[in-house]
């Protein structure tokens, strides 16, 4: 499946036509490690010389290429973005073996998001230790809105749920507009997150940040 989205490009200033993909490829994985890995690694010096390790994205250490034996497993869906012949992010969602933790609708199935990523270079932060500009906006909102628009064909109303990376966290509950519910003991103490059908609905018609 391929379905044409829009994301703004930051330094043109423009909303743009970008490409979201769910056919997944191991050519994907090793774009990241090419393209992506070298600036994670150069930002990374960058702000520790700056004195600013917290700043440090939790997800830099990931290697997407480790996740390429479960492309072919039914339960799990890769979704990548594409813009300008580049990927600007990339994401795993599953669809069993979760459920929801809110008390109103606690055990109810969702769309559980393992990881998700955008690339380096539309990352604020670090593009501003780098003193370079941030290329996209809006990826990250746009791969959240591929999961809730998944977790609605699987009839789950819009439900999502994830463990946020303590950098993340006010991306989904302020940007997103997700429920912070607590943190996992069994899940390195992060943050659970999770989507009413209600916030969900409100997300989609809010559209991307």
């Amino acid at each position: 499946m391929k379905e044409s989205i829009e994301i703004f490009d930051l330094v043109k200033q423009a909303v743009v036509e970008a490409e979201l993909v769910d056919e997944v490829t191991t050519d994907d994985f090793l774009v990241t490690q090419l393209e992506w890995r070298p600036v994670v690694i150069e930002a990374t010096r960058e702000l520790v010389r700056l004195r600013s390790p917290d700043l440090v994205p939790g997800h830099f250490h990931w290697d997407w290429t480790r996740k390429a034996a479960q492309l072919e497993l039914l339960a799990v869906s890769f979704i990548a973005i594409r813009c300008d012949g580049s990927l600007q992010g990339l994401m795993k969602i599953e669809t069993v073996g979760h459920d929801c933790r809110l008390p109103e609708q606690a055990g109810k199935p969702l769309v559980y998001i393992d990881y998700l990523e955008t690339a380096p270079w539309n990352v604020k932060s670090l593009m501003k230790a780098l003193d370079r500009p941030t290329r996209y906006g809006g990826v990250g909102s746009r791969l959240v809105e591929a999961a809730v628009r998944r977790s609605l064909a699987e009839e789950f109303r819009g439900r999502v749920g994830l463990h946020s990376l303590p950098t993340s966290e006010r991306f989904y509950i302020e940007a997103c507009g997700m429920t912070p519910v607590g943190r996992d003991p069994a899940k390195q103490n992060l943050l659970w997150c999770e989507f009413t059908p209600e916030q969900a609905e409100a997300f989609l018609t809010k559209g991307a940040p």
